[in-house]
């Protein structure tokens, strides 16, 4: 893949293209824009580019031993820094300054910290890469941590900051990276990249428009036939959230969580073909973990629904106009300000689960809240 084919980022590419171009490639980035646009993309693109063993091109040739290093993530000179389990297996939910300062009161870790990391010298290629993925969610020590690294960088090293919420960012981190900004790309290049990829057209023009300009949420939605299984399942439930009373709200909560344990249960199946799972709901098999990184794509569906009424009385194209029907049955001119806050606590309660909240206790609070709006 190339910088290019990034779809809807031209103005993006143009800026790294024209770094490399003149190379004056900066010293750190920071990739900011929605979700499912392409950032982390990019910045694995740019690594492999800037490391590429045959010189004097813009784009990598993807077949040198250092870019397929980058693509299976193993080369020694380009890292990611995110979040996950420590080395005592525990999740994170944010970056810790442990990953990016060695503490002088700890024994010495493996991998090294960033910034010791980035003292040594590269051990394949011209630069040390660093892609710091979700950049939002460094803790502010790690943050300042960070800050020192940035005013005072080593010539070889290069560190990408990608957010989504680069409001969540120290203003001093973000003043000392160069912006590259990325933005939704239009409906009809979605469709267009659906089909080249062997996407039905019927089956692309929904993808396309349901993604909200997202193509990494739509080529996910077209390898992934499930995922239109509990689109469809979820926009039922919104479509009947009113018909029931707050004792449902438990149950409507329970149901949202299995449809994110099976999504979680269809991507393990082939490591569980014959161990002998049979009768285990998909509740049981999915841990936490893997639930918790599946809720908010459902809850990305769940906003669809909501921005579609809003939609319903500005007279807007729909996100979902298969459910058209449903969507003006439900729709009421009073309830209009009741629909953006639906929008408003999907979206919260999507954060909170992103950064390690309790899952049921969120998504009950969440239905608490729908069921009543529509009362």
């Amino acid at each position: 893949m190339r910088l290019e084919d990034l779809v809807g980022q031209e103005r993006a590419v143009a800026v790294l293209r024209n770094a490399l171009r003149r190379d004056r490639v900066a010293h750190a980035y920071l990739f900011s824009g929605p979700e499912a646009v392409g950032k982390s993309t990019a910045a694995f693109l740019f690594a492999q580019v800037l490391n590429c063993e045959r010189d004097g091109d813009e784009t990598p040739c993807g077949t040198c031993r250092s870019c397929k290093l980058i693509e299976r993530s193993s080369h020694p000179d380009v890292r990611l820094v995110t979040v996950g389990a420590d080395a005592r297996g525990r999740r994170r939910s944010e970056i810790s300054i442990d990953q990016i300062r060695q503490n002088p009161r700890k024994p010495r870790e493996t991998p090294l910290p960033l910034i010791q990391d980035a003292s040594l010298k590269a051990a394949m290629g011209p630069y040390k890469v660093y892609l710091i993925d979700p950049a939002d969610r460094m803790r502010a020590e790690a943050s300042n941590a960070l800050l020192k690294l940035l005013e005072e960088p080593p010539p070889h090293v290069v560190i990408i900051l990608v957010t989504s919420e680069p409001s969540g960012l120290l203003p001093t981190v973000v003043s000392r990276c160069q912006q590259v900004v990325f933005r939704l790309a239009g409906s009809d290049d979605i469709e267009e990249h659906l089909v080249k990829l062997g996407t039905p057209p019927a089956v692309a023009t929904s993808l396309a428009r349901l993604s909200g300009g997202r193509i990494a949420w739509a080529i996910r939605g077209a390898r992934r036939p499930e995922l239109l299984e509990t689109r469809t399942a979820l926009l039922d439930v919104c479509a009947d959230i009113g018909r029931h009373g707050l004792p449902a709200s438990v149950r409507i909560a329970e149901e949202i969580k299995l449809r994110a344990a099976q999504l979680a249960q269809a991507d393990s199946e082939a490591e569980q073909q014959g161990e002998g799972e049979d009768e285990a709901t998909p509740a049981a098999v999915a841990g936490d973990r893997a639930v918790r990184e599946e809720l908010p794509w459902c809850l990305d569906i769940m906003v669809s629904w909501y921005r579609d009424l809003l939609a319903i009385g500005e007279g807007s194209p729909l996100l979902n106009p298969d459910y058209e029907k449903a969507l003006k049955r439900q729709f009421r001119p009073q309830l209009v300000a009741q629909s953006q806050c639906a929008v408003e606590s999907i979206l919260e309660t999507k954060h909170a689960i992103q950064r390690n909240a309790n899952i049921d206790v969120a998504l009950e609070s969440l239905v608490i809240g729908l069921v009543g709006a529509c009362d």
